[in-house]
């Protein structure tokens, strides 16, 4: 009778494979959210700087930056969803949890794999609906109305900030549902 090994060629265990790639998945996808939120931070920066342009030129020239408007919004949708990703891993979305912070163990991990997974669902919609808007945007040659500046730059923001979250979700849920069936603490994803 021949016994089967959980090991394979290598020596190592299969199952702990996988679990090394999702800690690459998680590395990676935690440099490409630090910089994107990098980026989006830029982005602010450069707003800012845009505004006190225009706040000078026009109060004092009269001569108001023209676009300043539209480029506004177009530079809004970098700033607000490039950073999803990023404040997903580290926290910093805002939310209610008065009732799920006195709940410990399992039921803990159950709660936060369930809501991940629902969020996920909505921004994986979010995501494929704005790709899309966006690609509908490049082939109809969609730019605005004055300076005509191309808005799909602007509206990829959207599915890309959209889609790093999902990947932030999806490792965040894993994470969870390991605990919920493991019963240990897995630190490595935040």
């Amino acid at each position: 009778m021949q016994t089967v090994s959980p090991t394979n060629d290598q020596g190592s265990v299969p199952a702990l494979e996988k679990v090394k790639i999702v800690f690459l998945v998680d590395r990676l996808s935690a440099k490409m959210e630090t910089g994107l939120n990098i980026i989006g931070v830029c982005f602010i920066m450069i707003l800012m700087f845009f505004t006190a342009a225009e706040i000078v030129g026009r109060y004092l020239f009269n001569s108001p930056i023209p676009g300043y408007v539209e480029d506004t919004e177009l530079m809004m949708a970098a700033i607000v969803f490039l950073g999803f990703g990023y404040a997903q891993r580290k926290g910093a979305h805002i939310r209610m949890d008065m009732v799920i912070n006195k709940i410990r163990g399992r039921p803990y991990h159950f709660i936060h794999a369930l809501s991940a997974l629902f969020s996920l669902a909505a921004y994986a919609v979010i995501c494929a609906a704005s790709f899309k808007a966006t690609w509908e945007a490049y082939q109809m040659g969609d730019v605005t109305e004055y300076l005509y500046t191309p808005t799909w730059p602007s509206k990829l923001c959207v599915p890309i900030g959209a889609f790093f979250l999902c990947t932030r979700l999806f490792l965040q849920m894993l994470k969870h549902t390991g605990q919920v069936v493991v019963g240990e603490q897995i630190r490595k994803i935040e």
